[in-house]
């Protein structure tokens, strides 16, 4: 599965499940270098996105911004790959059953 393939499924799943979407479609243009791929909001909660196919590596700017948003209590964020995307999607149709770990 390509990121855009990832990507595409993942948006379709949440705005089907109400939430708003968000993808910068030429983040070469835009400030913050690594930014994550998907803003998803759904009030309560924000959720951050880096999409990677199963080969894809993660720079280390992205590595970065994951650092900062994962020690923020109310935004959740995740690098996503393939392998994710149950769990992802499962969390979108039902985010009050996700536990805090």
């Amino acid at each position: 599965m390509t990121e855009a393939e990832l990507q595409q499924t993942i948006i379709d799943a949440a705005e089907l499940s109400g939430w708003l979407a968000f993808h910068d479609g030429d983040s070469r243009r835009s400030t913050g270098a690594g930014f994550p791929d998907l803003v998803l909001v759904k009030p309560p909660r924000v959720v951050l996105l880096e999409l990677k196919s199963e080969i894809g590596r993660i720079r280390p700017e992205q590595h970065v911004w994951m650092d900062a948003l994962s020690r923020c209590d109310t935004v959740a964020s995740a690098i996503v790959r393939p392998e994710h995307l149950d769990t992802i999607l499962d969390y979108l149709r039902n985010p009050e059953t996700r536990k805090k770990t």
